[in-house]
């Protein structure tokens, strides 16, 4: 299936060029990529390296994740905004000379200086080709009041996130079909944002699938689960999370 991804950074002590073989060789066509202004702390390598890697294995990128330390400056109308709202210009435009589509941001608790400078960055992303998706974080219905208001902002899905706040089986999914544009795949116990893999907590994706179905959803189905004790080998970890996707998803 063709619109199953893999989160890159998913755990796993490897260099990352392994990583992305990795991904390949588990039979992924698509891998989600993070970046970040300290990348090279934890990877070894600038973040827009990592593209030369992805190219290499002739896979296909369903999103890039923008920094999240500067989403609490949106909050700002003045301090600290201004730049922010540069850095994120900044990957955006990156993203439009990599080829990336989509790029999905954090943001801070939504009031109105936050919906007028998410309206300025989504602005930019349209005049680059480039999508803006927002993750939900909080609550069962964050983003109301900024979709009513600004037109030009998607929407990423995170199950995991979700159900900490109720939503075991995609309701905020369906909720915002018209804005859905990508996922992140991971289950959790309610409590904690665990990020466990698909399938090995309460998560209900088979109730998810069919609102997806139901809706319409084109976008991708992206595993962001991360390592735990029960998986020890990344080559294990990436197969039995595109068997159970497609099993679900497919």
């Amino acid at each position: 299936m063709d619109r199953i991804s893999a989160y890159a950074y998913c755990g796993f002590d490897l260099p990352a060029e392994e990583r992305f073989q990795k991904i390949k060789e588990a039979g992924f066509q698509k891998v989600a990529v993070w970046c970040h202004t300290d990348f090279n702390t934890y990877s070894g390598i600038s973040e827009y390296e990592q593209f030369k890697f992805v190219r290499e294995q002739g896979l296909e990128v369903s999103y890039a994740h923008a920094p999240i330390k500067f989403a609490p400056y949106l909050m700002n109308k003045y301090y600290g905004a201004k730049e922010a709202i540069k850095t994120y210009k900044i990957y955006l435009k990156g993203a439009r000379e990599q080829g990336v589509k989509i790029v999905v941001v954090h943001l801070p608790e939504i009031t109105p200086t936050v919906i007028d400078n998410v309206a300025e960055i989504a602005e930019f992303a349209e005049g680059q080709g480039v999508t803006l998706a927002v993750e939900n974080l909080t609550g069962d219905a964050p983003f109301d009041e900024l979709f009513k208001q600004v037109k030009g902002v998607s929407f990423c899905y995170d199950t995991c996130h979700a159900l900490m706040f109720g939503d075991k089986d995609g309701k905020m999914a369906e909720r915002y079909m018209d804005r859905l544009v990508t996922t992140h795949l991971s289950d959790g116990d309610g409590k904690k944002d665990c990020h466990f893999m698909v399938g090995d907590g309460v998560y209900d994706f088979v109730t998810l699938a069919e609102r997806l179905k139901g809706g319409g959803y084109k976008g991708d189905f992206v595993l962001e689960a991360f390592q735990s004790a029960e998986y020890a080998d990344i080559s294990e970890f990436l197969r039995t999370g595109k068997e159970r996707l497609e099993r679900i998803f497919g």
